[in-house]
């Protein structure tokens, strides 16, 4: 087990999936024993709607500092945790002269670190640099390779996910007392307004089965997104174009949706077109109509097949996973740093779940 401190920076405090997973890291070290401190430009509101996720509310206690850190009280076994590309400089200005920069580690969540006109190159550039590296499934560890900087080890923790609080089990095919009922949000995208005019445009015609259509449009609670996917029969992803995951569909997996998206990276660690999802093209509402007039007409053997493949995937993204190889790889980063102080090479870049 580690021991020592881990500092965790956060950008801010709000309920995004990149905040969330950086603040489940903090509660796999506090779980495993470590002293964990928070460090933010941003305040920490207990009662925000951050915290009223369960998982993390009790983080409201932990040591807080408003601020990014500095070298005084950073002890020589202590570790960073980072997840946006731009607190890096934050995290090396603060460790004590002589440590490795293998201290610090990144906690990489999205693809989008290999495009070079991302945040004006900056990430790429930071794939290059001296640092210990998580990513959080194969997909991104992938496309990150290339730039690695050789020294510097990368390991995949599968990221973990609370999918059963989403949970619904549903029987048989399409009900026939009611229209198809399609979700969506638009807070990456507004394909899902465009694909429900692009269909109701075009539909019509004798058998033709009507559609109902409810998005949300802004933030939610976690109960209301909930909601949402137990209304829904099926639910249309929009992930942005280079996904590191995309919650949202592998969520309503778990609530027996049938669920139509575009191949955008990160959601291909669990969706397997075909079989649990309809493959569309990105952005392109009339392949999204299309798609949901072929899902309509579908027996109800094809929907009991495509929601149980879905069903299959949410248990392979578990929490307590997910802790267990963070914890580890914290244990083999400190041992790196250390043999790098000491005068040893850095181990170089290799990957292991």
């Amino acid at each position: 087990m580690s021991t020592g401190r881990l500092h965790v920076l956060v950008p801010f405090f709000l309920p995004f999936g990149g905040v969330i997973k950086i603040l489940d890291y903090a509660q796999h070290a506090r779980a495993a024993g470590l002293d964990v401190r928070l460090w933010s430009p941003a305040q920490l509101d207990p009662e925000g709607p951050l915290f009223r996720i369960e998982r993390l509310r009790d983080l409201v206690d932990v040591d807080f500092r408003a601020r990014y850190p500095t070298r005084g009280g950073i002890k020589r076994d202590d570790l960073f945790l980072i997840s946006r590309p731009d607190d890096y400089e934050a995290a090396l200005r603060s460790l004590p002269i002589g440590l490795s920069p293998l201290r610090v580690v990144h906690l990489v969540q999205n693809v989008r670190h290999r495009t070079p006109t991302w945040r004006h190159g900056y990430a790429t550039r930071l794939l290059t640099r001296p640092v210990s590296r998580i990513a959080i499934n194969d997909i991104v560890a992938e496309a990150i390779s290339p730039w690695l900087d050789p020294r510097s080890p990368l390991r995949v923790v599968r990221i973990g996910h609370e999918s059963e609080y989403f949970a619904r089990d549903v029987d048989g095919g399409w009900p026939d007392d009611r229209p198809l009922r399609v979700a969506y949000t638009t807070w990456k995208s507004d394909v899902g307004d465009r694909a429900a005019k692009a269909l109701d445009a075009g539909a019509g015609g004798a058998g033709a089965r009507p559609v109902e259509w409810r998005a949300i449009r802004e933030s939610v609670s976690w109960a209301e997104l909930r909601e949402l996917y137990h209304w829904a029969d099926v639910f249309l992803g929009t992930p942005d174009p280079e996904e590191g995951m995309y919650l949202p569909g592998l969520e309503a997996m778990a609530a027996g949706c049938v669920v139509i998206t575009p191949d955008c990276g990160g959601n291909m660690a669990y969706a397997r077109p075909g079989e649990n999802c309809v493959l569309v093209d990105y952005d392109d509402a009339d392949d999204y109509a299309r798609a949901v007039r072929e899902v309509a007409g579908w027996s109800a053997e094809q929907v009991v097949a495509s929601r149980t493949a879905g069903y299959e995937q949410p248990p392979r993204f578990r929490l307590d996973d997910e802790a267990r190889g963070f914890i580890e790889v914290l244990d083999e980063v400190r041992e790196l740093a250390r043999a790098h102080e000491a005068g040893a090479a850095p181990s170089g870049a290799t990957r292991a779940d």
